[in-house]
């Protein structure tokens, strides 16, 4: 055993570049394997999380469609009442998407809103309207306080049942009144970072602390504005509509004046609460389509989206990306394969003589076959162990809070069964050349 041992050291150490290419080849075709799946595991459970916060039925009046191929085309002649499952935002088959038709859509406004929120069931089905609506316009915007100021901060202009857009809630002071959504009030609820860097408070360790910041006069833009509360850290979350850690939440009217009515992106969200996503999604067809103003052969100019094209979408452009590292995993893992059955061939050609000795002492050719397949496999599985240890060291080193990710027991087997697949697949052809060598031309060679 000790000396098939050294005989296999000996074999590996004769070309040391071979060797390390060989290895280095195995090696990243794991760790992009492994790591390609980790990072889709914990994608789809921050997806799974972000899908259940917002739940799935809520329903986005936008200008973009979510769902991918979806194209703007012919409204129906009931109004567009018959859009289907997917958002209803004006399929049809006009050759193909065309993103600019969609830019130059009019931004959800508050007259939408307006129209949207005083929307009733389907006549003849039960049940009241809509759970809740909500407006949301978002852009950016500068604030100081005491000479500390902090630029690009993420202004959201909010009316309605606003809670339900964000992960964060007021952990310090209070939200908005009724009269100051329905205002232009100068009151802002600001983010935990803001909270952070312009007065010191650290939301995750000291919340009670930032009661002392409520009532303090801060400048947005210019315009001097009152903070009335601060919201909760959220940290890095993969499916969120409006970070807030870096957020100035003011009622809508107010973002409008401070960012100007055509800079802010603007968003109306629906719970539909017992009326069900699909007679939400006609009813608000409708509203919006006769608020617009459209006729029945006009298409409709605007996007109904979920929760649940959101992310089907992002799920399916991930699986799509970890396709394309799965490939290039796949040819490295090829690459490896090739240098091992290299190396396996001039291991061959080197030991001639000590394999035609052992075939003429008695060795059998199954033996023969089973000394090189194992060396075949064990440099396999060195090149995959080396390969999750780099795999490991690489998600240890994501940050915390931007996503949970980790190597797997069942990915851990996979890299090992891909390893063993690959070293027998490479051993096979070297170990039965080495098999029918004929004894006497082995120890003439």
């Amino acid at each position: 055993m000790e000396e098939k041992k050294m005989e296999l050291f000996q074999s590996f150490k004769s070309d040391a570049l071979r060797t390390f290419l060989s290895l280095s080849g195995v090696s990243i075709g794991i760790f992009v394997v492994t790591v390609s799946f980790a990072l889709v595991d914990a994608f789809s459970r921050s997806v799974v999380a972000g899908f259940d916060h917002f739940g799935s039925d809520m329903i986005m009046v936008e200008r973009f469609p979510v769902v991918s191929g979806e194209i703007p085309g012919q409204a129906g002649n009931d109004g567009g009442s018959n859009g289907g499952n997917d958002g209803g935002n004006g399929a049809g088959n006009d050759g193909g998407n065309d993103w600019s038709r969609f830019a130059a859509r009019p931004q959800p406004s508050r007259e939408d809103y307006m129209a949207v929120s005083g929307m009733t069931v389907t006549p003849g089905l039960t049940g009241g309207p809509s759970g809740w609506t909500a407006l949301a316009g978002s852009s950016e915007a500068d604030i100081v306080c005491d000479g500390k100021s902090l630029r690009g901060c993420k202004l959201v202009g909010v009316a309605g049942e606003w809670q339900h857009l964000v992960y964060s809630s007021v952990a310090a002071g209070r939200d908005f009144s009724l009269a100051e959504l329905s205002g232009s009030d100068a009151k802002v609820i600001i983010g935990a970072k803001i909270a952070r860097e312009l007065f010191g408070v650290d939301m995750q360790s000291e919340a009670g602390h930032a009661e002392g910041i409520c009532g303090r006069t801060v400048r947005i833009d210019g315009r001097n504005m009152t903070v009335i509360g601060v919201l909760s850290y959220e940290g890095k979350n993969i499916i969120n509509l409006y970070a807030t850690d870096y957020a100035l939440m003011v009622p809508f009217a107010t973002a409008e004046m401070l960012a100007g009515k055509d800079n802010l992106e603007t968003m109306i969200a629906i719970g539909p609460g017992v009326a069900g996503r699909e007679t939400a999604i006609q009813d608000a067809r409708r509203a919006l389509r006769s608020c617009r103003r459209l006729r029945a052969a006009q298409e409709d100019n605007f996007a109904l989206n979920t929760m649940e094209d959101l992310c089907r979408e992002t799920v399916a452009l991930t699986r799509k990306i970890t396709a394309a590292g799965l490939i290039i995993a796949l040819f490295s893992l090829l690459i490896g394969g090739f240098g091992i059955v290299n190396i396996m061939l001039v291991s061959v050609k080197e030991r001639t003589a000590a394999i035609g000795l052992k075939k003429a002492l008695g060795a059998k050719r199954r033996h023969i076959m089973l000394e090189f397949m194992a060396e075949a496999l064990m440099l396999s599985v060195v090149g995959a162990a080396l390969g999750l240890l780099l795999a490991a060291g690489a998600l240890a080193m994501i940050p915390a809070g931007v996503i949970s990710a980790r190597l797997s027991a069942s990915q851990i087997a996979l890299a090992f069964a891909l390893s063993i697949a690959l070293g027998l697949a490479s051993g096979l052809a070297p170990a039965s050349q080495a098999s029918r060598l004929n004894p006497v031309d082995a120890l003439r060679g």
